[in-house]
């Protein structure tokens, strides 16, 4: 990750190795996943709560303790108190445009998008250890059209772009700061429906370890770009488990996101869960986490993803959240 104070402007193409990848990874995760856990059955059990919610119940009141000890660089310290939803809604998807896989991976244009994810799933944890393995220099001031970077990593495909994140709202005397990452295309592609068609990139895979490329950049403007790490995170790996951890203060037991949120022992086992957050972890703790949550969420919805495990993810987090806030406060939902 690369940190610059600026915005700037942008591009993206495929990855050499995804279409005999996709293919053989898509069969090894049927073999080994289908019946498996990680059944994203949370968010469809409360789809009826959230689309029938009345909207004056529709938010939650949370007063901040005014003795409350909060990080200076925390967004919530200045309020005394946040008003947070009940549950996070789901805009109206658009569907992924096939132009946007033709522009990135033309050899996936005839390719099912499931077909698609399925195999990034599988492929996704080798292509983030080639991230992980990536160095760059950050610049001053103004961010070029393209980024060079050393990669340390040639187990998998090469990233293809860096994108510039950013928001566009900021205080008006601080400086917008602008975090870098670099990305596979067909991730942003197979994922992101209200993100316009990425022009190509020519990056291919280095002879050795230690070479530079030249990626180009991207500007990607999101409404809580400190939550886009975890968001990426997900996308490559799909693993509901992960995305909570980094979410959440402790680790969520595994039948809050395995089995069936209507059952008798999944919604006791939320309450316990959700009591022991409130009595362990102040009120701000819990806001600060929410917050996280909420940025996420809104993320999420401005680049138009729909992936029932991420919503899965998202709704889990925020149910434990809001019932362990409840709690804190004497709140009844």
């Amino acid at each position: 990750m690369v940190q610059s104070s600026k915005q700037f402007d942008s591009e993206n193409t495929p990855p050499s190795k995804v279409r005999g990848g996709i293919q053989g990874s898509s069969r090894r995760r049927r073999a080994r996943c289908a019946g498996g856990p990680h059944h994203p059955r949370y968010a469809v059990g409360h789809a009826k709560h959230k689309s029938s919610a009345k909207q004056q119940h529709s938010l939650i009141n949370v007063q901040l303790p005014p003795s409350a000890q909060v990080d200076p660089s925390d967004a919530t310290a200045a309020v005394p108190s946040v008003s947070l939803p009940r549950y996070l809604s789901r805009p109206a998807f658009r569907k992924i445009a096939k132009e946007s896989i033709t522009a990135v991976a033309p050899e996936l244009a005839d390719t099912g998008l499931n077909y698609i994810r399925q195999g990034l799933q599988c492929l996704g944890p080798d292509m983030v250890q080639v991230l992980a393995g990536i160095k760059a220099e950050p610049t001053t001031n103004v961010l070029p059209t393209e980024f060079d970077v050393v990669v340390n990593d040639l187990s998998s495909d090469m990233p293809t772009h860096m994108l510039a994140v950013y928001c566009r709202h900021v205080p008006a005397a601080t400086k917008r700061r602008v975090t870098l990452f670099p990305i596979h295309s067909i991730i942003i592609a197979a994922h992101c429906a209200n993100l316009p068609i990425l022009p190509p990139s020519n990056v291919t895979c280095p002879a050795a370890p230690g070479s530079t490329v030249s990626l180009p950049m991207v500007p990607l403007c999101i409404p809580a770009p400190d939550v886009f790490p975890q968001l990426s995170s997900f996308l490559y790996t799909k693993r509901v488990d992960l995305l909570l951890a980094s979410l959440l203060p402790c680790r969520v037991p595994h039948p809050l996101y395995r089995d069936d949120p209507t059952s008798e022992c999944v919604l006791s086992l939320l309450q316990q869960f959700s009591g022991r957050l409130a009595t362990t972890y102040s009120t701000q703790r819990l806001v600060t986490h929410a917050m996280a949550v909420n940025g996420l969420w809104r993320n999420v919805c401005a680049l138009g993803i729909d992936d029932e495990k991420l919503w899965c993810g998202l709704d889990v987090a925020w149910e434990i959240l809001i019932t362990a806030l409840a709690v804190s406060t004497g709140k009844r939902l």
